[in-house]
């Protein structure tokens, strides 16, 4: 592993990390990140099950290091890719310690913002962000988490935001101080770019998979590489050691063509993340968009962000055909018991209300949905909060208890 960047600074346990930037950090950032554990909570009577890395794929399957599989049971935390992050993190806290006690996770992905430690041009780098960074994943792992840490780009400030649909150099900056402080770390897995978006509708398939694996230019847009190149710079230059969650082309809604386009990602230890399962949400769908890489023996799957709608306003279900799922109340368990079946783990999204809580002062208080009244578009007066949280809930209950 390289030497750690200078200014990264070095890694602290939560505790000392909040008494070694208390002094340069923002007062409320101060007071979040001095914060006992999540609020004070303990670990539950009855633990939930927590795997030990290092993670190493095998076939279809990850295992852990006792040799047994390893399957992903977790939440999405966001708090960090917002512009006005410092506010989020007690939320973000809570809400890892929740992912831990109250839903019976294992896992928990943090989605942190490359503009932010890296400014606009990949050339900066704001050591108070790297240190909320780190006080997240210091307390997630004090819990005993695999934490999944994702770059996203989705919230980044103009005038990147149209440009970084794709990885950018600053991607690789980011993965290099990233793997300087991590990628050794065998509880640590890296969500290399979320959600990848070079598409457009009705792109031919041919182009939506070159775009995705090489980079290239189309309609006088250039992206320099793509996820192909991202995944041999993090693990062969930078040097990572860690597991790879690696997203799919047009926000990772379908694998569908990999194969036959011959887009696989040719390093080792890869995972391809699954995102909102559009299209008729059944079996068969399934199978076509994602599936078909356990089944025929091909790769690992995870579904790396799940969720059965967004709470109004709600604009992906406008840009996104099938991002809201119209049979929730069937289609929901039913693709929950069709990932037990393949061995897909599950990232849940996300604690925050109108997803998978119903308040945020309540981080065990799930959702759920009425059969009777469900729709995409709930009244948020008379049926508020129907996610599948619930759901979720019980489900890691009986699959991680």
């Amino acid at each position: 592993m390289p030497a750690r960047s200078a200014r990264a600074g070095r890694r602290f346990g939560w505790r000392g990390l909040a008494q070694g930037v208390a002094l340069v950090l923002a007062p409320l950032l101060v007071v979040a990140l001095i914060l006992p554990l999540g609020g004070g909570r303990t670990a539950p009577a009855s633990p939930c099950g927590k795997a030990v890395g290092p993670f190493t794929v095998h076939g279809t399957k990850v295992l852990a290091k006792n040799g047994s599989p390893f399957i992903s049971y977790g939440m999405t935390v966001s708090g960090l890719q917002e512009g006005n992050w410092t506010s989020l993190i007690p939320l973000d806290l809570e809400a890892i310690a929740a992912t831990a006690n109250d839903w019976c996770a294992n896992t928990v992905r943090i989605q942190v913002n490359q503009d932010l430690l890296l400014g606009p041009t990949g050339t900066t780098f704001d050591p108070q962000y790297m240190a909320a960074i780190e006080s997240e994943v210091s307390l997630a792992e004090s819990y005993n988490l695999v934490v999944v840490l994702n770059d996203e780009t989705n919230f980044s400030r103009p005038p990147v935001r149209h440009y970084q649909a794709d990885p950018t150099p600053g991607t690789e900056v980011f993965w290099k101080d990233m793997t300087e402080v991590y990628g050794n770390d065998p509880q640590m897995i890296f969500d290399l770019y979320n959600e990848p978006r070079t598409s457009v509708p009705n792109m031919a398939p041919a182009t939506l998979w070159r775009l995705w694996l090489d980079g290239g230019t189309f309609k006088g847009v250039h992206y320099p590489f793509g996820m192909a190149a991202l995944a041999a710079y993090v693990r062969y230059t930078a040097g990572a050691r860690n597991l790879f969650w690696i997203e799919g082309p047009r926000y990772s809604l379908s694998f569908a063509g990999m194969l036959r386009y011959h887009a696989l990602i040719h390093v080792s230890g890869v995972v391809y993340s699954i995102h909102h399962a559009q299209g008729s949400h059944d079996v068969k769908a399934w199978n076509a968009a994602f599936g078909y890489l356990v089944t025929e023996g091909i790769a690992p799957v995870v579904n790396g962000e799940f969720t059965n709608y967004e709470p109004a306003p709600n604009p992906k279900i406008d840009l996104i055909p099938g991002y809201c799922w119209t049979n929730a109340p069937t289609a929901v368990p039913l693709y929950l018991q069709y990932l037990t079946d393949l061995g897909i783990g599950v990232s849940a999204y996300q604690l925050v209300p109108g997803w998978l809580i119903k308040s945020d002062r309540r981080m065990g208080s799930p959702t759920s949905i009425n059969p009777k009244t469900w729709n995409c578009q709930p009244d948020r007066e008379t049926e508020p909060d129907q996610s599948a949280g619930k759901l979720i809930m019980e489900y890691f209950q009986q699959r991680n208890g």
